[in-house]
C-alpha cells in the first residue's frame, strides 16, 4: 500500500494561487505552481517564503497556462528546483508568453512597490528550457512506479486533468474545467476511475446562462454603441475568452457587413494567443475546424484593429465613437484596460463588460460591485458609465457541469475541494452530497490530507 499525502499550498479556500505537493513514498510531485491575484494583499503574498523546498521536488506538472496555475514556475528555479515541467504542446507554447508577459508587468510593479521581482530573466529562461510535451492520453512513467495521463479538461487550449496512478490507486487533479459546448475546445474528458479527485469549485454555486443568450448580450451590447454613439470596453483575458469572443464578433460582422464601428483588440498577448489557436487547430473541436475550412480566420474581421504598440493603444484616445475597446487585464489589475477605464468610465453613455469572475479585491470587482470612484494613479475618476457583466463566455464550467464531470466518477473514496471562495466550497460540498451522495472535502492551506 503506498503512502500518499497531499498538501496544498495555493488555490486552497481562495481561487488563485493554484499550488498543490503530491508525496508518494517520499516521491514529490507539484501539480501547478500558480500566481496569487486579486486584491493588493493577495498579490503580495506571491513573495512569501514557498512553505515547501523547491530543491527536493522530483517532478512538476502543469495543468494549463492560466496565470493562477504556472505564474510562480520561475520561482521554483530561483529557489533551486532542477527538473521538469511536464505539459502539452499548447499549454507549452501560451505559458511560455503568459511568464514572458507576467515578467514585465511584475518587475513595474515591484519597482512601484519597492519590492525585489519575484523572478528574474534567468529564472525564466531556466524554466523555459525544462519544459517536457506530453500529449493527452500518453502514459508518462515518472519513476518508482508512479505514472500520469493527461486527459482533455476542455477548459482552454490544451488544458488538462492529470491523473496520477501507483499500486493500483489513482488521484485525479481537475486543474480548471470547461463547460459543455465551448465554442473553440472540444469538451472535456470523463474519467470514470480515480480513488480521490482534487476538484475546482469557481462556479461551484452558480449555473451560467445560456449560450445562445450569452452571444446575443454581447451583440446587443455591440448594437448599442452605435445608438448612444459611445465606448464599449469589454475586458479581456488573453487566452480563450478573447478567442471565443473574437469568434461571436467574426460571426457578426461577416454577416453584417453595413455595420461598421470599429473593433480594437489593444493586447499584444491576446494578439499572440490567438496566434498559437490557429497553429493547433487539432485540439480545436469540429465545429470551428469545419468552419476555418470555410473561414481562413475566424478571429479577424472587417473592421477589427489589432493594436500591439503602445504609441497605437494611445492612438485609440483620437477616434471618435462608436467604438469598441477589447483590452486586459481581465480584473483591471493593471494592463491596457486600466488606462482606458482612467479615460472612459466618467462617461454616463460609455459602457464596460467584465467577461467573466472578477476576484474579490480586484478593481474589476470593485466597479462591478458598484463603486462609486476609483484611484488612477492619484486621481480619482468617477464611475459614471454603464456596468455589465457576462458569465456565459467564462472558460470555467458552472456548477452543473462540474458535478456531471465528478457524477462519471464510480464510488470515488473522497473528492477534495480547491479554487474558490469558502461559502461557494461550503454550497458545492453540499451540492455533491446531496446530488452524487459521494463525501467531500474542503482543502485548507498547508495543510497536509493523508490519503493512503
Amino acid at each position: 500500500m503506498p503512502n500518499i499525502k497531499l498538501t496544498s499550498y495555493g488555490a486552497s479556500q481562495e481561487v488563485t494561487g493554484s499550488c498543490h505537493l503530491l508525496n508518494i513514498n517520499g516521491f514529490r510531485i507539484l501539480v501547478d505552481c500558480g500566481l496569487f491575484q486579486g486584491g493588493s494583499k493577495n498579490y503580495l503574498k506571491n513573495w512569501d517564503n514557498i512553505l515547501f523546498s523547491a530543491r527536493d521536488i522530483d517532478v512538476v506538472i502543469l495543468t494549463h497556462a492560466h496565470l493562477d496555475h504556472c505564474g510562480r514556475l520561475p520561482v521554483l528555479y530561483k529557489n533551486g528546483y532542477k527538473g521538469k515541467i511536464y505539459a502539452t504542446g499548447p499549454t507549452i507554447k501560451l505559458a511560455k508568453i503568459v511568464l514572458e508577459d507576467n515578467l514585465q508587468i511584475m518587475t513595474e510593479k515591484s519597482i512601484k512597490q519597492n519590492l525585489t521581482p519575484l523572478y528574474s530573466s534567468t529564472d525564466l529562461m531556466k524554466t523555459n528550457i525544462s519544459w517536457i510535451k506530453a500529449d493527452y492520453y500518453q502514459k508518462i512513467e515518472l519513476g518508482q512506479g508512479i505514472s500520469f495521463t493527461f486527459n482533455n479538461a476542455g477548459h482552454i487550449l490544451g488544458s488538462a486533468t492529470a491523473k496520477i496512478e501507483v499500486d493500483g490507486k489513482s488521484i485525479v487533479f481537475s486543474g480548471d474545467i470547461g463547460g459543455h459546448n465551448m465554442p473553440l475546445v472540444k469538451d472535456i474528458d470523463y474519467i470514470d476511475k480515480a480513488d480521490w479527485v482534487v476538484c475546482e469549485s469557481t462556479y461551484g454555486d452558480r449555473v451560467h446562462e445560456d449560450l445562445a443568450d450569452r452571444d446575443k448580450k454581447l451583440i446587443d451590447a455591440v448594437k448599442r454603441v452605435t445608438l448612444n454613439n459611445s465606448t464599449l470596453l469589454i475586458t479581456i483575458f488573453a487566452i480563450e475568452r478573447t478567442q471565443d469572443i473574437l469568434k461571436v464578433l467574426n460571426d457578426y460582422y461577416e454577416t453584417h457587413l453595413d455595420f461598421k464601428v470599429p473593433v480594437y483588440l489593444d493586447s499584444p498577448m491576446a494578439a499572440e494567443a490567438t496566434k498559437i489557436y490557429k497553429e493547433e487547430i487539432k485540439y480545436l473541436n469540429e465545429d470551428a475546424q469545419d468552419t476555418l475550412k470555410r473561414d481562413n480566420d475566424i478571429f479577424r474581421f472587417p473592421h477589427l484593429k489589432i493594436t500591439n504598440h503602445s504609441r497605437e493603444s494611445k492612438k485609440i484616445n483620437s477616434v471618435p465613437p462608436p467604438k469598441i475597446i477589447l483590452a486586459g487585464s481581465g480584473m483591471v489589475e493593471g494592463g491596457r484596460m486600466l488606462h482606458h477605464f482612467g479615460r472612459y468610465l466618467s462617461d454616463k453613455n460609455n459602457h464596460v463588460l467584465f467577461m467573466g469572475y472578477q476576484v474579490p479585491g480586484t478593481l474589476g470587482n470593485k466597479v462591478l460591485s458598484g463603486a462609486f470612484d476609483f484611484d488612477y494613479y492619484g486621481r480619482k475618476v468617477p464611475v459614471k458609465a454603464g456596468v455589465d457583466q457576462i458569465d456565459g463566455f467564462s472558460a470555467h464550467a458552472d456548477k452543473n457541469a462540474l458535478l456531471d464531470w465528478l457524477g462519471h466518477f464510480q464510488n470515488p473514496k473522497k473528492i477534495l475541494l480547491s479554487h474558490g471562495d469558502d461559502k461557494v466550497l461550503e454550497k458545492f460540498s453540499q451540492s455533491i452530497k446531496e446530488k452524487l451522495g459521494y463525501e467531500s472535502q474542503v482543502i485548507e492551506f498547508a495543510e497536509p490530507i493523508v490519503l493512503s
